[in-house]
């Protein structure tokens, strides 16, 4: 059974929100071969895009909070996936890195993802996934970019899929009593 039996999508905007819903549901899950936690193989990706980074360094890259990035460590730390080192720059502070064996793992469960991925593309044309790819990567990097540009220090998926969607309303509200208002004042 889909998640969406008996609804379709209204607008073509709908559409991807609702492919990105399955598609990353699906890439999240645990995958055949997978050893660890699916929500774990964020962090071996962040630390083998990063190299070594403080705890709170990871969490921010992460978009999570230090607490669950510690759980994380931790549980990566006790299967030998990641180790912690000091800090250079600061004594007191460690540094948390990817072990020989943490890299294998991301390596193995990366190449599982993309051959989901290749086996979904099976039949596409090269210039379908060269056209495919530049616009995902072009989206991404549009949607990144809203995200990372924080008025508040929050990204908008922090304050909620309410809050975002006010937020997207007020503009067009303050214009509708704007509007309501000169119709006031013409009446008078």
């Amino acid at each position: 059974m889909h998640v969406n039996d008996g609804w379709m999508p209204q607008t073509p905007v709908e559409g991807v929100l609702h492919a990105f819903t399955r598609i990353g549901r699906r890439l999240k899950a645990k995958q055949p071969g997978d050893t660890i936690d699916p929500s774990a193989h964020l962090a071996l990706f962040v630390l083998r895009c990063n190299g070594a980074l403080r705890l709170s360094d990871l969490a921010g890259k992460m978009e999570i909070d230090a607490s669950t990035a510690s759980r994380h460590v931790r549980s990566l730390e006790q299967v030998g996936l990641v180790r912690r080192s000091a800090d250079p720059d600061d004594g007191r502070a460690f540094r948390v890195e990817l072990t020989e064996q943490g890299t294998q793992e991301w390596e193995a469960a990366s190449k599982r993802r993309m051959e989901l991925l290749s086996r979904a593309m099976d039949g596409w044309t090269d210039s379908d996934i060269e056209t495919f790819e530049k616009l995902m990567t072009r989206f991404a990097e549009g949607v990144t970019s809203l995200v990372d540009d924080r008025a508040d220090g929050r990204a908008w998926a922090d304050k909620g899929w309410a809050a975002a969607m006010a937020a997207q309303r007020k503009p067009a509200a303050a214009a509708a009593h704007l509007n309501s208002e000169e119709n006031v004042e013409n009446s008078q």
